[in-house]
């Protein structure tokens, strides 16, 4: 699957951003909505492809300058904002020259979990790069950031990565 399909199917079934949708979900059905936003500014691409990030980190923020996934509400209530944000290209760069260690790059926060970033020195060395979010930073993912996109939206928001299988 690619960004654009990504992207494409997000867009299909939440109407643009425009229409809540249902799932059943753990705990009964919850009321998600997806936020997009406008293309990334051409000057602020630049420096996301100085920084070197992965090619489809890049295409996403094309699409979608930021993405606001499964904002829910639970019985007509709102339940504190995006499950999962996907930063905007201005607060990649910022969170990267607020962060500390300069190999990781921020790029998503979780509601209850803390950011997940791409470990950059290992994205070059052609290693797992995509660290799990919070305090299990020093964990990887197996996949790249568009596997895990994908396999986070199957997951319908869950932290899919818990699950004992």
């Amino acid at each position: 699957m690619t960004v654009g399909n990504i992207i494409s199917m997000l867009k299909e079934i939440s109407d643009n951003g425009n229409k809540k949708y249902s799932v059943t979900n753990f705990g009964g059905v919850v009321n998600f909505k997806i936020t997009f936003f406008d293309k990334i500014p051409n000057d602020v691409t630049n420096k996301l492809i100085d920084l070197n990030l992965p090619d489809e980190v890049i295409e996403l923020l094309s699409c979608t300058n930021g993405l606001n996934l499964f904002e829910d509400e639970f019985q007509g209530m709102e339940l504190g904002g995006p499950v999962c944000k996907i930063y905007s290209g201005q607060e990649i760069l910022n969170r990267y020259q607020e962060s500390i260690d300069k190999d990781l790059i921020p790029i998503l926060l979780f509601r209850d979990y803390g950011e997940m970033c791409i470990n950059i020195r290992h994205y070059k060395q052609e290693k797992d790069y995509l660290t799990y979010p919070g305090m299990e930073m020093d964990k990887y993912f197996k996949c790249t950031f568009l596997k895990w996109l994908e396999m986070f939206i199957v997951a319908n928001g869950n932290a899919f990565w818990e699950w004992n299988y």
